[in-house]
């Protein structure tokens, strides 16, 4: 019976932010691009029965993610202690997934602030903290609830895991040589930063989801929610790197004056971790002068 209940879950990413229309047409795009694949896939997992705290490790398993971690020099995730680890979001369900099972491997008193969609398997329904991004007060009411049990985690000396942008990288144009990037980071992080007095851990994936992806991007949110199931099984037997730098204590972030700067200051330190520094160089640079 448990394992009926929870093969009901909704394999969908069309929710209450767009109309019923746009909703009816993301999950037909989804059924014909991978959603039946991904559910098989699940079905497999559900008939196992492994312990749920090995979740992240099985999806990584059954979805076959080559995960490269690597550590920059005196790096590492520390047993205990408070600690946000923030991350570039660059391809979407693959992130959290690979994130989760890296510090699930080492700790499992940490939770994932992700889309309120993804907290529908029961094996880590206690593991994420849902944001909703509808446009309504219902959900408005939510996400403070959501913040505050963020803090909560890490008044405990928990973890926090937190894609700070609340979007997945995107182009700002169609060119193949441009690079994706998830824009800028919102100071909900910041704010938690200062709250619970929390150490930050930054990490940054190298990658980027397909060109389909940032064309239907470009022309709306219907359609670039429609083929986040398509991107997911895209990743399916690929190679993942994934790069964490140095945690930054609290005591740098007290030298700062305000929740922008210390926004610029992580996303600059996680885009600094990507080989091609060259790139981010200026780029970032220069959003650090705004």
């Amino acid at each position: 019976m448990k394992i009926e209940s929870q093969n009901k879950i909704a394999f969908t990413f069309a929710s209450s932010e767009v109309n019923i229309i746009s909703r009816q047409f993301i999950k037909i795009i989804e059924l014909l691009t991978g959603k039946i694949k991904l559910k098989k896939l699940y079905d497999q997992y559900l008939l196992e029965n492994n312990p749920p705290e090995y979740f992240w490790n099985d999806a990584v398993k059954k979805l076959k993610f080559n995960l490269n971690i690597s550590f920059k020099d005196g790096s590492f995730i520390p047993k205990s202690g408070r600690l946000i680890i923030v991350a570039n979001h660059a391809f979407g369900v693959a992130d959290g997934v690979s994130l989760c099972s890296v510090v699930s491997n080492i700790r499992q008193d940490y939770k994932i602030i992700t889309h309120k969609v993804l907290r529908q398997a029961e094996a880590v329904k206690e593991k994420i903290i849902p944001i909703d991004f509808s446009p309504n007060r219902k959900a408005m009411l939510a996400n403070i609830k959501s913040r505050k049990e963020a803090e909560k985690v890490l008044q405990n000396d928990g973890v926090i895991v937190i894609f700070p942008s609340g979007q997945i990288a995107t182009k700002e144009n169609l060119k193949l040589k441009t690079k994706a990037d998830d824009g800028e980071w919102k100071q909900f992080v910041s704010k938690l930063i200062v709250k619970t007095r929390s150490p930050v851990l930054p990490s940054y994936f190298e990658g980027e989801n397909s060109q389909l992806y940032h064309i239907a991007n470009k022309i709306g949110q219907t359609f670039r929610y429609s083929l986040l199931m398509y991107e997911l099984t895209r990743k399916i037997g690929d190679k993942i790197n994934l790069h964490f730098g140095k945690i930054i204590p609290f005591a740098d972030f007290e030298k700062i004056d305000n929740l922008i700067d210390i926004t610029k200051l992580i996303r600059q330190k996680t885009y600094s971790l990507d080989p091609n520094s060259v790139y981010n160089f200026n780029k970032y640079l220069t959003c650090l002068k705004k």
